[in-house]
Formats: structure tokens, sequence, C-alpha cells
């Protein structure tokens, strides 16, 4: 075997022609010397029993993958959703699935631009910064709890969707409340507005 120079991969010399090395696949199995496990199979192993043993890795190393901090997302969503938002949790999910969709810079560049701008302030930054796609896609996943339309939307959330909590009577169907809350009726802007 040598390296070819050009092409930068190694190559096989038969009967001085040069052709491509053929590439070891995993789909052509190994024999394990008898009586022994798979070399992969004990890395596997002890890799699964590693992170076992650490609560949430998946979690963390979801988040590593991520272009905002949890905190720092959640904080430019509640800016551009102009509502505090409950389950914090939900924020690296609603990360993960837009990060294929919108550059990991637009991220940062759009929550460096809402940080210390006012409430009043959002839409203008936004759209001054030509960020509006990725602001509505944001607010549409805290909202409906759905990312993607037609065949290819998926739910994130049901019950923690932002609508359900919008509307302040509310509840997402298929969800009970306590037992006759059926029975009380909804409360009106006016008695909406004097909890606040």
């Amino acid at each position: 075997m040598q390296f070819h120079r050009l092409k930068r991969r190694e190559i096989a010399i038969v009967g001085g022609s040069v052709e491509p090395a053929r590439r070891r696949t995993s789909a052509v199995p190994e024999k394990p010397a008898a009586g022994s496990p798979h070399r992969r199979e004990l890395l596997q192993s002890l890799l699964a029993a590693a992170l076992a043993t650490m609560p949430n890795w998946h979690n963390d190393l979801l988040a590593a993958t991520l272009p905002l901090e949890r905190d720092r997302f959640v904080e430019l969503s509640e800016k551009l959703c102009a509502m505090s938002i409950r389950d914090r949790s939900l924020a690296d999910a609603i990360q993960n699935a837009l990060i294929d969709h919108y550059a990991e810079s637009d991220f940062r560049h759009i929550a460096e631009l809402l940080h210390s701008a006012t409430s009043e302030d959002v839409d203008r930054v936004v759209a001054r910064a030509g960020l509006q796609r990725l602001a509505k896609s944001i607010i549409s996943v805290w909202y409906s709890g759905l990312v993607g339309t037609g065949e290819r939307a998926r739910v994130l959330a049901y019950e923690e969707a932002l609508a359900w909590q919008a509307t302040g009577y509310a509840k997402a169907p298929g969800t009970c409340g306590e037992f006759g809350d059926w029975m009380a009726k909804p409360p009106t802007a006016v008695d909406r507005e004097h909890r606040r």
C-alpha cells in the first residue's frame, strides 16, 4: 500500500498498475477470536455503561452543539413571543429543530440584537437585520408546538405550547383540569386584566 500524493488516499500497486485500495466497511463482519467479544461491541458496551452513569448526558451533549445556551435562547424567545416562558427545557428541542434551516450565526446575531432591545423595538430591530423569517419560525414553534409544515410537520410540544397560556382560559384539548372545570364560565377580557 502507498499513499497517492494527489488523490490523498491509499492505493494498491498490483503488477505495476495503480488501483484504489478497497475500504473495509462495517457491513463486512470481521471474525472475532474464539470466545472473545468483537472489539466494536466491547467498546460500544463500555461507552454505553459510562454514559448511563451520567444523568442527562444526551441533553448535555445536545446543548453543547446548539448555537445559543438555553438561558440566552429563552431570553430571545421571551422577547420575540412577548410572553414569559415557563418550560425552559423545550428551548433546546426548538433550537435543535430549527438549526437545520438557519445559520448558527443568525441565532447569535438575533440574540445579540435583542438582548438590549425594548419590547417596542423588537419588530423594528428584527426587520432591520433581515431576520424576520428566523424570528417568525421561533415564535411559531413556541406558540404552536409544531415545527415544519404539511407532511413534514412534527410535534415538539402539546400542552406546553404557548397558545394555551396566551388564551388564559383554554386548556389543550384532551387534557383535564380539576373536577368540575367544564362548568365554569371562561373569564372575560376584563377579568383577565384584573388578574394581572
